[in-house]
């Protein structure tokens, strides 16, 4: 035994570190390349979309006529002030305004007085001088640095009266706010225009002297001493280019991982050595213990039960005889109450099933959220709060679906603040339906799989609630565009629904499947309406009662 498991082991390490070291490498290969191309996907979204939305402001008529009147000296500067702070709540990164007439004179800002330095002033003034050669309708773009932190980006646009230009319009789009939007992503990125010149970095220590950034080609490179993976994307368009840089350390991993395997081999071989001898001498004891109680029920007292005190798999044995010879004497008295009770024991086992997946996913939640933004971690902790005293609450077990859908929304709510703009929740329920009775936090699990399984291969969910009723029935349905299963997995799983005995793959389904059977009665149950490739809906049907009273505690 001693020289086969000898043999094993050392084949067994061998074929670990071979594994370990390609495995490695080409994990850690693949993986810092897929985050460097997403994270270039998201900043070349976040700033065409601040591109668009500035843009789209300058050029909108409002704002050219209330430049217009401004420069001409007529009208309110209140009304363009209005204007702006109205624009300025809709955009995720703050902007400020000056209004310059054509010398380069302030003639507005929304500034404050002491903000605006004498530098500004004049390198507005240049800029503007060169947006001066800009047909009608273009915009000119610039980076503002003055040394501070982050640099603002700059969209130019003449005002022209009778062919003439009468000043110019400069929006800045702040650099320390637009980091601070993207504070709460990943990995690091620049963005720089045709001069190197920085419109965007995730880390100051990133930009080079004069607000530079001088990128490197794909691949690995060092930047103040660190080590990253940079991927690059031009987009000439914009005139910019888009770095994504992975943080990518000196790897100790490799010479640890090959003393642990080593390591590992030895005690192996030494704690098979020890197993072998110890099991024997222990095993051979335990069978004779364990003969000798079965004995004793056989031949001399049947109401007698074994008791072996080892701790291992010989007691877990004696105890599951124990039961079995329970069982035997209770059989005869206990089937008539067991068919009375067959339906309440089998609910309560569903229901305690369901509280502890909901609690265990949206801790998780927010966990991921106070590593970021303490305050709103504070807010959804609160929100979790009452959902638990509602989940917890044993005094109901049946709910009005509007009370209901008041702690669904604070659930959806919560997955919302951990995928942003990556979820989106539709929910559309029928005013009919207000007053229909189901189980406490019926849609939950299936929100849940639509969020856990809609990720794992797309970037973006979409996921409707729509509720109805039809005649004395409540149809709920949550639907999803992700891409749905194969046709014959949802045909065995639709065929499987409602089974008292079922396996384990989709057993949250089958669970809520079972419940609405057993607590609502027949008709009651789920249905999967699949898409393969495109999505996948789960409906559910609850048959109401006339007067059902069921939600409303005693």
């Amino acid at each position: 035994m001693r020289k086969t498991v000898t043999k094993k082991i050392i084949l067994l390490v061998a074929v670990g570190i071979v594994l370990f070291l390609a495995g490695l490498y080409a994990v850690t290969l693949t993986q810092n390349i897929t985050n460097a191309l997403n994270n270039i996907k998201l900043l070349k979204e976040i700033y065409t979309s601040l591109y668009q939305k500035n843009r789209d402001f300058l050029l909108d008529k409002q704002t050219y006529t209330l430049s217009k009147e401004a420069l001409q000296g007529h009208g309110d500067s209140a009304d363009l002030t209005y204007w702006f702070n109205e624009f300025n709540s809709k955009c995720n990164v703050k902007n400020e305004i000056i209004l310059s007439d054509r010398q380069g004179h302030v003639v507005y800002s929304s500034y404050k007085d002491e903000a605006l330095s004498n530098y500004q002033i004049n390198y507005n003034a240049a800029i503007c001088h060169n947006a001066g050669r800009l047909k009608n309708g273009q915009i000119y773009n610039a980076v503002y640095y003055d040394n501070g932190n982050y640099s603002d980006y700059i969209f130019v646009m003449p005002v022209v009266s009778d062919n003439a230009i009468i000043g110019y319009i400069s929006l800045y789009l702040s650099g320390d706010d637009w980091n601070f939007y993207l504070l709460n992503y990943n990995y690091d990125g620049v963005i720089t225009d045709g001069m190197s010149n920085v419109m965007y970095a995730s880390k100051p220590k990133l930009i080079s002297f004069g607000n530079k950034f001088y990128g490197h080609k794909n691949g690995i490179c060092y930047y103040n001493g660190e080590r990253f993976w940079i991927e690059s994307e031009s987009l000439p368009q914009y005139k910019v280019k888009i770095y994504s840089l992975v943080y990518y350390p000196n790897n100790s991993a490799f010479a640890i991982g090959l003393s642990v395997i080593a390591i590992m081999g030895i005690s192996w071989y030494l704690l098979a050595g020890w197993m072998a001898d110890s099991m024997a001498e222990n095993n051979s004891v335990r069978v004779k213990q364990l003969l000798n109680e079965i004995m004793i029920i056989q031949n001399k007292d049947q109401s007698h039960r074994i008791h072996v005190e080892t701790k291992d798999e010989f007691s877990e044995i004696g105890v599951k005889i124990n039961k079995m010879l329970d069982s035997i004497n209770d059989l005869h008295s206990r089937n008539t109450e067991l068919l009375k009770l067959k339906n309440t024991i089998e609910i309560s086992q569903l229901t305690a099933q369901m509280n502890p997946h909901f609690l265990y996913n949206t801790l998780e939640i927010i966990r991921n959220l106070a590593l970021f933004d303490g305050k709103r971690a504070e807010k959804l902790i609160m929100q979790l709060t009452q959902i638990l005293r509602y989940s917890i609450d044993n005094t109901q077990e049946d709910v009005f679906l509007e009370d209901d859908m008041e702690y669904i929304c604070d659930y959806l709510e919560i997955q919302k603040c951990r995928f942003g703009d990556r979820l989106q929740c539709t929910v559309n329920i029928d005013a009919a339906c207000r007053k229909a009775v189901i189980p406490k936090l019926l849609l939950q699990p299936i929100l849940e799989n639509s969020i856990k399984y809609g990720f794992r291969r797309k970037m973006d969910i979409a996921i409707k609630v729509n509720g109805h009723m039809e005649k004395d029935a409540l149809i709920m349905s949550v639907g999803d565009n992700g891409l749905g299963m194969p046709d014959k997995e949802s045909d065995a799983l639709n065929n499987s629904l409602g089974k008292a005995y079922f396996a384990e793959k989709s057993y949250g389904l089958h669970n809520i499947s079972r419940r609405l059977f057993l607590r609502y009665g027949q008709g009651s149950g789920i249905r999967i309406v699949n898409h393969e490739g495109e999505g996948l809906e789960v409906i559910l049907k609850i048959i109401q009662q006339k007067g059902d009273n069921r939600c409303i505690k005693s």
